[in-house]
């Protein structure tokens, strides 16, 4: 006998998630890259309905940077997927943190929104390893574009008070 139903049957279909960026533009992720983030998981287990369109309401959550999210976890779920040679994976990620320091950050901002803990480590160590290069709090500052609120008496004071912070020698 022949099964009949009214439904296709579909098996490598894969449920569709509509996201909705802070800047209003939709982006259709299947759903097991998605509930990669444990907010967006949350969020759709809360709803129970995946047809429903998931607000990103957070700033840094425009298109550009959520489709680079994206695209970080596709990879890495395809690395995953495919036991990809960690020698392999650790290139993608060098190469995916290659970015200028406003996306480096927008990136930080929206991982840790959608509490995806690797993309979160991986883009703060870029951000570490930037700072490990500076020898002085003004390197810091000048390496990251960061404006100095302390007045020349207080830059003073600080010195005297801990001179090993500006000893350009100390590791």
């Amino acid at each position: 006998s022949i099964l009949k139903t009214d439904y296709p049957i579909m098996a490598d279909a894969e449920t569709e998630i509509t996201l909705e960026t802070y800047d209003k533009h939709h982006v259709k992720v299947s759903k097991s890259i998605a509930t990669r983030s444990a907010i967006i998981n949350m969020m759709i287990e809360d709803t129970g309905d995946t047809n429903e369109v998931v607000p990103l309401a957070d700033k840094s959550c425009t298109l550009s940077i959520i489709n680079r999210v994206v695209e970080y976890l596709k990879k890495h779920a395809e690395f995953e997927s495919s036991n990809a040679d960690d020698e392999v994976i650790s290139q993608f990620d060098k190469d995916f943190q290659e970015q200028s320091d406003d996306i480096i950050f927008q990136t930080i901002l929206a991982a840790n929104f959608l509490d995806i803990k690797n993309l979160l480590e991986l883009m703060c160590k870029k951000v570490a390893d930037e700072i490990k290069k500076c020898k002085t709090p003004d390197d810091i500052r000048d390496r990251f574009n960061i404006r100095q609120d302390y007045t020349p008496e207080e830059v003073e004071e600080v010195k005297r008070a801990h001179p090993w912070i500006y000893d350009k020698n100390a590791k």
